[in-house]
């Protein structure tokens, strides 16, 4: 998780890279402003609109371009506006190679750069090609959204100029569109009459081959009125398929004919007489009757008058009889003819069967020779299908026709621009702004990234691995230091009673009965820490003894207005101890000051006398607190460690480099030194954000020269 805080803080602590980078760019942003050539910018807006063009419309065997999706076709489009091509034409156009008003505007880019005399073209052709490249660096096309509007626009210094370009753009690109439509009628016209004259010459000769086999195999066709609908088509019907189609129809009307006559006959052998119908429809037989009608109806008045016998009743009987006579006849005249008609129908039902029987037959013959014609015929119908179609778009297709209509119109036409679209001044600075805070922050970031130096208490466990005990506010000067370390309500008492409550658990024994206070480097507040932690104990009435075993730059007896006449240094060469331990003004606390310095210090601590001395110590106070030098650089802070229950390990906040420290955290524990945790001294807060105390504390070391090991130079330090 981001610490904003801690973002922050950083920030605030390196502000003025901030604004110094930011004011630099700035600066600069200005000076490029000022510098850079006015650039104006003409735009003209197109209508482009989706037209497909189907030079040959035979679907599912040409692809068709309305197959193209909108978002291809328009980028075609705007692909074509920017092509080079069209660019050579805009720059021939309008003489721009050959312009010196344009190469030498146009060589600058619309942020001011100008180019060199070098990058000049040395022929005439190299200058076109300049001349087509810069055209298209300074060409930009802007479709609009959901929309059929296409905005193309030009910058140059010359307002005049960048009007006339794109006013020719637009022009050129319409006569290029109209260009490649008649192009491509024209090449529609040439690739469809090769492809009619092809199809022609194969119609023909599949017409040779149709009409060759059917010679061959003796196939008719008559034409059916459906084929000759169907203007140029063979397709009809064989003779042998009219002739049974024929016989077919007259079979049928045969079988009706038969079965009607057989009817009538077998009704006239199952009646006799005048029963049948055929015979009462006879006019013949109805004459003779009504003749006979007439003459009974004769007879009938001649014997109400005269006897049977009677010769004209006889007469009239006579002619009765006759006139029965001929009834029977045309009857069975009748009879006869139903008989004839009924065998005439069976026998000619029977030669139309016979007839179709043979044409079947012939059929089957026909049928097995026409696969092969069957064969040519659709060859010859698919030719003639193909050469139709053609011939159809051959006549549809125009010259007139393709240039008559363009897709691409005009809407608002190049005006001479008025204002400058570069350089834009607040932009420019805004950018600037922007970019010099981005490269500040970066810097900053980079600063505070490469920066080892132990800043909060946190980083004493995670920079170097050890337990923090405490953590130490910063004083402004000795005396707020001294005054605070007197008062045990102050921040600074407070912080240090922490740490001694810090070192009664930091064990398991419970605090060392002696306790080495020592750091890296000088200057980060080891001495002040020794007498602040000897003054807790103090304060809880256990007897301490404070030891200034800083053999080399001792300070303690500053701080603490004592003598250095004997001290430390003199015990340990075998002077008297009550002659060297001085009271304080802190009850309980006593001081063993640094003494003369030895000729070798690491000798001196080295040698067994400092084991029995601490062991004496030990028994009769409580806590010996030892203030050692610095690890680094020199041996004497190792020595003392290995020969102490305890170390206390001070950093000081913002001075000491994680490196240094544990370089000499690693130096104590090679020693056998028991390092029970460690301190973070000079500690701001309020810079950390993260609350704490407005004070802060100084004092300075001297080293001089070691025997074992060369001292750190002089330097001043804050405590």
């Amino acid at each position: 998780m981001i610490d904003l805080r801690r973002l922050w803080h950083i920030v605030l602590k390196r502000w003025w890279i901030l604004a110094g980078s930011v004011a630099l760019m700035l600066i600069l942003g200005v000076v490029v402003t000022l510098l850079s050539t006015p650039i104006y910018r003409a735009s003209a807006t197109l209508q482009i609109d989706r037209e497909a063009a189907q030079v040959v419309d035979m679907e599912g065997v040409l692809p068709a371009e309305n197959l193209y999706s909108a978002q291809e076709f328009y980028q075609t489009q705007y692909g074509l506006l920017k092509s080079r091509s069209l660019a050579q034409r805009v720059v021939a156009s309008l003489g721009l190679a050959e312009d010196p008003l344009f190469v030498e505007e146009n060589r600058r880019s619309p942020a001011g750069e100008r180019k060199t005399n070098a990058q000049k073209p040395a022929d005439a052709a190299e200058l076109r090609r300049k001349a087509v490249d810069q055209f298209l660096n300074n060409l930009k096309v802007t479709p609009s959204v959901n929309s059929r509007l296409v905005t193309v626009s030009y910058d140059s210094p010359d307002p005049a100029l960048a009007q006339a370009v794109v006013n020719s753009i637009t022009e050129t690109f319409i006569a290029s569109n109209l260009e490649r439509r008649f192009e491509a009628s024209s090449y529609a016209r040439r690739f469809l009459e090769e492809r009619i004259e092809q199809l022609r010459e194969r119609l023909e000769q599949s017409e040779r081959e149709l009409v060759a086999y059917a010679a061959d195999a003796q196939i008719i066709n008559i034409q059916s009125a459906s084929a000759n609908a169907e203007a140029g088509s063979n397709k009809g019907r064989s003779l042998i398929s009219a002739s049974l189609e024929t016989l077919n129809a007259s079979l049928s009307k045969a079988q009706t004919d038969r079965i009607a006559a057989e009817e009538r006959w077998r009704a006239a052998q199952a009646s006799s007489g005048l029963a049948l119908s055929e015979v009462l429809a006879s006019p013949t037989i109805q004459r003779l009757r009504q003749q006979r009608a007439e003459a009974v109806a004769g007879r009938q008045e001649l014997l109400e008058r005269f006897q049977p016998e009677y010769p004209a009743v006889k007469q009239a009987d006579a002619q009765i009889a006759e006139l029965d006579r001929q009834l029977a006849a045309e009857a069975e005249d009748v009879r006869r003819s139903l008989r004839g008609q009924y065998v005439s129908a069976a026998a000619a039902e029977q030669a139309i069967q016979a007839e179709i029987g043979r044409l079947k037959g012939e059929a089957i013959d026909l049928d097995q020779r026409s696969i092969r014609y069957n064969i040519l015929q659709r060859e010859l119908d698919t030719n003639r299908t193909l050469y139709d179609g053609l011939l159809q778009r051959y006549r549809e297709i125009g010259i007139a026709g393709g240039v008559g209509t363009n897709n691409v119109s005009v809407v608002d036409r190049a005006e001479r621009p008025v204002k400058p679209v570069a350089p834009r001044p607040m932009i420019n600075l805004a950018l600037a702004g922007l970019l010099g805070l981005m490269a500040g922050a970066a810097v900053v970031f980079l600063l505070e990234f490469l920066d080892e130096s132990l800043k909060t208490p946190i980083d004493v466990e995670n920079k170097l691995g050890l337990p923090l005990l405490g953590s130490i506010p910063l004083l402004p000067d000795a005396a707020a230091m001294a005054q605070a370390s007197r008062d045990p309500r102050s921040g600074f008492s407070e912080a240090y009673h922490s740490v001694r409550s810090a070192l009664q658990f930091a064990r398991v024994g419970g605090t060392p009965r002696t306790l080495l206070v020592t750091s890296a480097q000088p200057g980060e507040g080891k001495s002040t820490s020794a007498l602040a932690i000897a003054r807790a104990f103090a304060r809880m009435g256990k007897s301490v003894l404070l030891i200034d075993g800083d053999l080399r730059n001792p300070s303690l007896h500053r701080m603490l207005g004592a003598n250095n006449r004997s001290g430390f240094s003199s015990v340990l060469a075998g002077a008297s101890l009550s002659e060297a331990v001085q009271p304080t003004d802190q009850m309980h606390l006593s001081l063993l000051s640094s003494g003369p310095r030895p000729p070798s210090p690491a000798d001196l601590l080295s040698s067994p006398a400092l084991r029995d001395f601490l062991d004496r110590m030990s028994e009769t106070i409580d806590l010996v607190v030892i203030d050692g030098p610095p690890v680094m650089g020199l041996a004497d802070a190792t020595i003392l460690g290995n020969a102490v229950e305890g170390v206390l390990f001070i950093s000081g906040a913002g001075v000491v480099r994680r490196g240094a420290a544990l370089r000499a955290i690693e130096r104590l524990k090679a020693s056998g030194a028991d390092i029970v945790g460690g301190v973070l001294s000079r500690f701001d807060s309020k810079k950390a954000n993260l609350g704490g105390y407005g004070y802060e504390y100084a004092y300075s070391y001297d080293y001089g020269g070691s025997d074992e090991e060369t001292a750190s130079p002089k330097r001043s330090r804050r405590a």
